[in-house]
């Protein structure tokens, strides 16, 4: 049997399929054509898929051909499930996008209040976004970029610019909070992921987070892109310069995918890839950079740009519901509150006819208690506290300055003491001193009333920190009677923004041991 290929079935190297569609056979019925794989067409016409590669001016050819099987109408469910994760559970974060086209996910975190840059190479990708989310742009040339347009919503919110991506730097844009990367690391070609992961990680802030979709397939039945890159390989490509981590894999097959790529499964992996951080840093939950080991001066600086949202509006619930057993049914008795911050229920205690005692690291929390109460107080250093302040009005008593320079000799011993976000606040290494602190504080009768956090400590970096009951017990166990009041769902809109998906509250009330 003699066969011709035809015009019709000339292999493209930018098609995404050879279907039997386009493959005649002269006079030949259809149904006699020989279902090729795209391996074997490949290896038929000589072609290596290991060398196949997509120019700036292919990807225009689909664009103007509308060979566009790559673009979604619908926002990215991937994107809507993990943006939180991507975002550090902010919102009003800088996103990049890149090899955007005309992805709708753009209007979508742009509407969730985020400040959005996508780069494409497709003058018509661009033009297309704009019209079909019904925005007007303003267009103008990029001095700075070489061949450079942008494309900008009169909000602001969207920046598309249309270039070569490699010629995108922070140079035009800045850095960014946040990447969302469904298509482009599989559309690239292979042998440009280097110089792509330089280009990420130099556009990305050090606490910038990077949602990377990926697809794995049996590459064999299908020439790329997109390229199949499974879980190893996104290690591969990013572990040098990145933490990785896999969030999900998802059964991906459609009907496309049977029908038009000849596949039998197709499976998506959702990664989140952070810059790898100097040793001793983490990323607290505001986005930024800071020492794994906080001092004084770190508090200060946490409470100058108003990162407290450990600061509660409202008097605690638990000291409300467990006063009884803090003070022993006594109705006036003296109270201390480590890292006390300007905790309401500082006023609340005085209200109950109680004497109270506060230790802050910040000044400022500490001018604001007595501001925001009335309160005059006299202020006065601290003999035997390096640096230290007293700040002081009738019944209330705050030093300010470093809790471990504070001790029973300065101040005394206490008929109780209230730790709500004492101990889940101080660092790791510090605890065990803590707590001989704290044993040193309390009068042989007197009461700890204590509250705990508890989480998946792998899921955001504190403080507050994780503090299980065994960890309580280690600190505590050997000098104190450890009674558990109470296990509750902890969980608040900023644990889910988080990231969190469960966090347990733990109340207990300790007494020494005679």
């Amino acid at each position: 049997m003699s066969w011709c290929i035809t015009r019709s079935c000339y292999l493209v190297l930018t098609s995404r399929a050879i279907t039997r569609r386009q493959i005649c056979a002269g006079p030949t019925s259809l149904s006699l054509v020989p279902k090729f794989s795209v391996q074997s067409s490949l290896q038929w016409r000589g072609i290596s898929t290991a060398n196949l590669s997509m120019s700036p001016e292919d990807w225009n050819t689909r664009w103007t051909e509308g060979r566009i099987g790559f673009h979604r109408t619908e926002v990215n469910p991937y994107l809507k499930k993990f943006e939180d994760k991507m975002t550090r559970g902010r919102s009003k974060v800088k996103v990049f996008v890149p090899l955007c086209g005309k992805s709708v996910d753009m209007k979508w975190l742009a509407d969730q209040d985020h400040t959005v840059v996508g780069v494409d190479c497709s003058v018509q990708a661009a033009e297309a976004f704009f019209k079909e989310s019904s925005l007007i742009p303003t267009i103008s040339d990029v001095t700075n970029l070489k061949r450079g347009k942008l494309f900008k919503s009169q909000d602001g919110r969207i920046s598309l610019y249309v270039c070569d991506l490699y010629d995108f730097s922070s140079d035009v844009e800045g850095e960014f909070d946040a990447v969302w990367d469904r298509g482009a690391l599989v559309a690239i070609n292979s042998t440009d992921r280097k110089r792509y992961v330089d280009l990420i990680l130099s556009l990305m802030k050090l606490s910038g987070c990077y949602l990377l979709d990926t697809l794995e397939y049996d590459q064999s039945k299908h020439a790329p892109p997109p390229h199949s890159i499974p879980p190893s390989g996104v290690q591969d490509i990013y572990g040098g310069k990145f933490d990785v981590r896999l969030l999900e894999t998802a059964d991906g097959l459609t009907e496309r995918h049977k029908m038009e790529w000849g596949l039998s499964s197709l499976h998506e992996h959702l990664h989140l890839i952070t810059p790898k951080l100097p040793e001793g840093k983490v990323v607290n939950k505001y986005g930024e950079v800071e020492k794994q080991h906080l001092t004084p001066e770190d508090w200060q600086v946490r409470w100058g740009k108003g990162h407290t949202g450990f600061h509660k509006s409202d008097v605690s619930g638990s000291l409300q519901t467990y006063i009884g057993e803090l003070t022993g049914g006594r109705s006036e008795v003296r109270v201390l509150l480590p890292l006390c911050g300007k905790t309401l229920d500082i006023k609340w205690l005085l209200d109950q006819g109680h004497t109270v005692v506060g230790v802050e690291f910040a000044q400022q929390p500490v001018e604001e208690l007595f501001q925001e109460n009335n309160m005059t107080p006299t202020v006065s250093d601290v003999p035997g506290m390096p640096g230290g302040k007293l700040y002081q009005a009738g019944k209330l008593s705050v030093y300010c300055g470093d809790f471990f320079n504070f001790t029973s000799e300065i101040a005394g011993q206490f008929d109780a003491v209230w730790d709500k976000a004492s101990l889940i606040a101080i660092n790791v290494a510090d605890r065990e001193r803590y707590a001989a602190s704290i044993t040193s504080f309390l009068k042989p009768d007197g009461h700890y009333l204590l509250e705990t956090l508890e989480y998946d400590q792998s899921q955001v970096n504190g403080p507050p920190y994780s503090v299980p009951g065994q960890v309580v017990e280690q600190l505590y166990g050997a000098k104190w009677t450890i009674q558990h009041l109470e296990t509750g769902d902890g969980m608040t809109a900023n644990a889910r923004k988080w990231g969190l998906h469960w966090l347990t509250k733990n109340v207990q009330l300790l007494s020494l041991k005679p």
